[in-house]
């Protein structure tokens, strides 16, 4: 892996951040989804080793599979935090209201 040999420090979180959203851009660019940043990453608070929350707001229903081959390429990644990948049409309001209060839209 590319970051083997570095301190988790030494891998710059917008390197992470930029990864995740190319492998989640990548694997849903055929499907009408909003991608969101939230938690520490989006409220600026985060640490070398935080990790990073992704929410996907699809406009119609995902095949099968479909986020499991996400989280599954996430994981393969060189990404060297875990990321975590929450599908906001599957989670209970309070939920789905709290990360769209703080959350951080990406586009493409």
């Amino acid at each position: 892996m590319l970051t083997d040999n570095l301190p988790l420090a030494a891998v710059p979180l917008s390197t992470n951040l930029a990864l995740v959203r190319q492998i989640i851009l990548e694997k849903l660019q055929n499907y009408s989804v909003q991608i969101y940043l939230f938690g520490s990453q989006a409220r600026g608070n985060a640490r070398p080793t935080s990790d990073i929350d992704v929410a996907i707001l699809p406009k119609e229903p995902l095949p099968m599979g479909l986020l499991a081959e996400v989280r599954e390429a996430l994981f393969d990644s060189i990404i060297p935090v875990q990321v975590d990948l929450v599908d906001l049409s599957q989670a209970e309001e309070n939920f789905k209201q709290r990360i769209l209060r703080e959350a951080i839209e990406w586009k493409d």
